[in-house]
């Protein structure tokens, strides 16, 4: 998948050595300045939550909600601003007519500034052609921001240069799997005020999806670096991918140890293990240098022997179920390992054992956070999870 980032590329790799056949929807990106250089970036807090979505069954979404403070060192001014998308590609059956139609993998796209709802439009934007059926991802100003205006190319256009190009039908096939070469720019007339400025920003955007990965996002955050101040002041990152969760999360030039957590968490060799809370990033005077990437493997287990299924649990968060169970119990387990498996819903809530043998081996994987204040509820499991925990008890 051309678009995604470096750091995804690298996670991927390193969490998984399979086929990465899949689909890129979309991803995140900080709001730019287009025709203007003076405001800068006092203040950012960004939320990235992912929720379930039941209403276009896309699966793993992303709720991004953004709070800006930018400052206008002058007087009163208008700027436009803008937020460039990417389109699909890889495994995606939108044709091109419902891509021109408007961005369908992103929704509730929504511009607050100052209190007041703002309104914004819809550009259309090819990628540069290099030749040789290949080209440039980049995206860049000079390419729709011209003779003081966004420039929107018609479909009509659009597809006469993609004729050019791939010589006819031949496109159809190909764009099956490439993807549409054009991108969206978001943009709208801002009005700031002399001082701060308030803009919240929010949409929901579908994760990308990859063999063997539950949810992939990208966030394009060196886009923040074309503001006055080439970055952000005080920069505040919330990752909320909900409880007992395992997924790698990171950032081009951010250190791990700068990553903290709200509730019960710790990072190990195979991601961030999230009991309860968030995963944090507080940075005053960011100057991004790369994307952020979130990326989890999926739970399916494709192993056929104990040990490997027993080292799986070991470093992540798994789902627990029945089934699992049953797989599990075929392929021969011991007392003791029975008993392990048994409480591991309770050690995914951070229980503290009496029993040392348990409390040893709890301690010893890489996801087991001790929460003392946790008691032990029956009723506050999971469907599944009961079913697991009566399986192990007979």
């Amino acid at each position: 998948m051309k678009k995604l980032s470096l750091l995804l590329l690298l996670v991927i790799s390193c969490c998984v050595g399979r086929a990465n056949d899949g689909a890129f929807y979309s991803n995140g990106n900080h709001l730019i300045p287009i025709n203007d250089s003076v405001i800068s970036v006092q203040k950012e807090i960004l939320t990235i939550t992912r929720v379930d979505d039941t209403v276009n069954g896309w699966g793993s979404s992303f709720l991004v909600d953004v709070y800006y403070e930018f400052y206008n060192p002058g007087e009163a001014k208008d700027i436009l601003v803008g937020f460039e998308a990417p389109t699909p590609d890889g495994h995606v059956s939108s044709d091109v007519e419902t891509m021109y139609a408007g961005n369908p993998y992103i929704n509730g796209f929504q511009v607050i500034m100052n209190g007041k709802n703002i309104p914004w439009q819809l550009a259309h934007v090819p990628y540069r052609y290099e030749g040789n059926y290949q080209f440039s991802y980049a995206m860049l100003q000079d390419d729709y921001y011209k003779n003081g205006q966004v420039v929107d190319m018609p479909l009509e256009q659009y597809e006469a240069i993609m004729d050019t190009i791939y010589e006819g039908d031949d496109r159809y096939a190909y764009l099956d799997w490439s993807g549409y070469e054009f991108y969206y720019v978001y943009h709208f007339n801002a009005h700031f005020e002399p001082g701060v400025n308030i803009i919240q920003h929010t949409y929901v955007s579908k994760g990308s999806s990859l063999v063997m990965m539950d949810y992939v996002f990208d966030y394009i955050l060196t886009a923040a670096n074309r503001w006055a101040n080439n970055g952000i002041d005080d920069f505040t990152l919330v990752v909320d991918m909900g409880g007992m969760t395992t997924f790698a999360c990171g950032i081009d030039g951010v250190e791990a140890g700068e990553w903290t957590y709200s509730g019960h968490g710790k990072t190990g060799e195979h991601g961030r293990h999230v009991q309860s809370g968030k995963l944090m990033l507080h940075k005053k005077n960011f100057h991004p240098e790369g994307e952020l990437g979130i990326i989890k493997v999926g739970n399916d287990i494709y192993y056929d022997d104990k040990n490997s299924i027993m080292d799986e649990l070991n470093v992540r968060y798994l789902s627990l179920d029945a089934d699992l169970a049953k797989y599990l119990d075929k392929l021969g387990v011991t007392k003791e390992e029975r008993r392990i498996l048994k409480n591991t819903p309770f050690a995914y809530r951070g229980f503290v054992f009496k029993t040392p043998g348990l409390q040893k081996y709890f301690d010893s994987t890489e996801w087991y956070v001790a929460n003392p204040d946790y008691k032990a509820d029956m009723n506050a499991m999971t469907e599944d999870e009961r079913a697991w925990i009566e399986y192990w008890s007979k």
